[in-house]
Formats: C-alpha cells, structure tokens, sequence
C-alpha cells in the first residue's frame, strides 16, 4: 500500500503540474488575456522552433557512443513502427474524415517520452533508466517523428497529390527531422557550440513545453459526447492502455527481461506528446481531437503510469 501511494504521489508530481499549465491556458482563453490568433501563433512557433530545438538538444547533449544499444533501439524502433502502423490501419475503416483519423492516429502512437519517460524511468531504475531513456529519445524518436508526418501527409488537409515525391519532400523539409540530423551530426563528431549557443538552446528548449501547454489549453474545448470525442477516448484508451501493454509484450517475446522491459512499459505508456500536438495543427490535422486526447491522456497517465510502475516493482521486472 505504501509503495502505491508513493508511486500515485510521483505521478502525479510530474504530470498535474503539466495539467495545471493546460488549465492556465484554458483560464486565459476565456479571461480574454489570449485568444485564437495567440494559439495559432504559439502553435507555429512551436513547430517551426520549440519542438526541433527541443529534439536537437537531447540528441547534441547525448553521448551516443556511450548510450546506444543495438538490439534495443532496433527493438523499440521495431515495436515503434509496427504499433503506429497497426493504429494506422485498425483506424482507417472506422474514421472516415482524413483530419479526424490522422489527428487520431499521430496522437495515439506518440507519446512523451521526453519529459515523463526520462523522470520516470530515472526514479524507477536510477542511471539504468536514465540509460534507457536517453536511447529511446535519442535514437527512437526521430523515428516516431518521420511516422508522424509521414501519417499526417496523408490525412492532413491539403490539396497536393500524395506521392512519393511529396511524402519525400514533407520529410526533409520537416524542421524536427532537419534539426534531429544536426544534432546527430554534432553528436557523432562530438563538436560543441559556443557558449552563447548552449545558453540560447536552453532557453528555448526551456520555452517550449510551457508554451505548448498554454496554447493546447487555449484551444481546449468541450463540444459534447459526439463522435469526435469518442474518438478521443478511444485514442486515450490506445494511448495508455494498450500501448504499454503491447510493447512489454513484444519486448517479452523478443526476450528482453529486467530495465529494458520496464523501459519498454513506460515508453508506451507515457501519454500522447504535447509538442506532437502543433505538429497535427501545421500538417492539417484535427485540432480539437488532438488537443483533447493530449488533456485526457495526461490526465489519465498520471493513474496508470502508477499501475505500470506498481507492477513492474510486484512482478520484479526491475530493481
């Protein structure tokens, strides 16, 4: 009992202040303080610059030499990929509008790693789980990220022909993909910026989060128990139901046992990322859908992520 309340109380810790900054947003909205041209604004800013300096600075701080873990990055990309691609499918006979489905589906599969998975597997498993998480932000994200835009260029709203010239171009054009090959490239040669840039690379890293969550606030509302967000909740259900449940049991069969599979619990479990959020807004996704799997999630995780990390100390997976 006193593990439980322990691990509801770090939960929550991490996430009821993320939510805490989605009602500051809410509450600004309707004070008059922002309005829709503010979210707008901050959504694009967030896009264009928060999300890829966010993604550059945990790869350029990484030591990948001294992180990567060729079997388990192959995994969790493996498990990644597969798990985003079945969401993908099992969605597209049951959500017929395009926005609506990508907004369901980039939502569904990706998760924040970043911010929740890190602290997370940190307090769970000390620099064993720092070790995995870094790996997972490190060398699995960009390809969460490539499979995100990748959905969303074909089920955002736009007027060009879908091809692979297009599906190409929308890739590398991606500022988050851009920034992730920079990062990496510095990383591998272990080059350094100057001190004025570091200082500049936090500053907006550290902008980023508390931006995003204002705007996502903003742009939370409630349109009733419609077909929309029904979708959400199956999203949310996806998110941090079936996901960790799905990728500790791929990661069972393909023999992982201890951290790796308590990492690979968390991974899938964390709820949807804030930051995918403007990524689904840019491309033409569904706002509302998006914003509000990304509230509901959040809210949720901070129970089951307790359950996950309860079970893993009862089952004596790790530690």
């Amino acid at each position: 009992m006193v593990h439980i309340l322990s691990d509801l109380l770090f939960s929550l810790g991490i996430v009821m202040p993320l939510f805490a900054l989605l009602l500051l947003g809410f509450g600004l909205k309707h004070i008059g303080m922002i309005d829709d041209a503010f979210a707008r604004m901050g959504n694009k800013l967030m896009f264009y610059i928060g999300l890829p300096i966010i993604v550059f600075r945990s790869i350029y701080r990484a030591d990948i030499r001294e992180v990567f873990d060729t079997r388990f990055v192959l995994a969790m990309v493996g498990i990644t990929l597969v798990t985003g691609l079945g969401i993908w499918l099992f969605s597209t006979p049951f959500i017929k509008e395009k926005p609506v489905r990508g907004a369901f589906v980039s939502s569904a599969f990706r998760g924040n790693q970043a911010f929740l998975g890190i602290p997370l597997m940190m307090s769970l498993a000390g620099d064993a789980g720092l070790l995995r998480a870094t790996m997972v932000v490190t060398f699995v994200l960009p390809f969460s990220n490539v499979l995100s835009i990748f959905v969303m260029a074909f089920n955002g709203r736009t007027d060009k022909k879908i091809s692979p010239a297009y599906i190409g171009l929308t890739i590398v054009k991606n500022p988050v993909i851009i920034m992730t090959s920079l990062g990496l490239a510095l990383a591998l040669f272990n080059l350094r910026l100057p001190a004025v840039g570091e200082v500049t690379i936090d500053y907006l890293a550290e902008m980023a989060t508390p931006l995003a969550l204002l705007c996502i606030g903003a742009s939370m509302r409630f349109e009733g128990f419609d077909r929309k967000f029904n979708y959400a909740l199956a999203a949310v259900a996806v998110k941090v139901l079936i996901l960790p449940v799905a990728f500790a049991g791929l990661g069972y069969l393909l023999g992982f046992r201890g951290y790796d599979l308590a990492a690979m619990a968390i991974m899938g479990g964390v709820p949807s990322a804030i930051a995918g959020y403007a990524m689904v807004v840019e491309m033409g996704g569904d706002g509302y859908v998006a914003s509000t799997i990304v509230v509901l999630s959040t809210l949720v995780s901070a129970f089951t992520l307790t359950l996950i990390i309860y079970a893993i100390r009862v089952l004596g997976i790790a530690g």
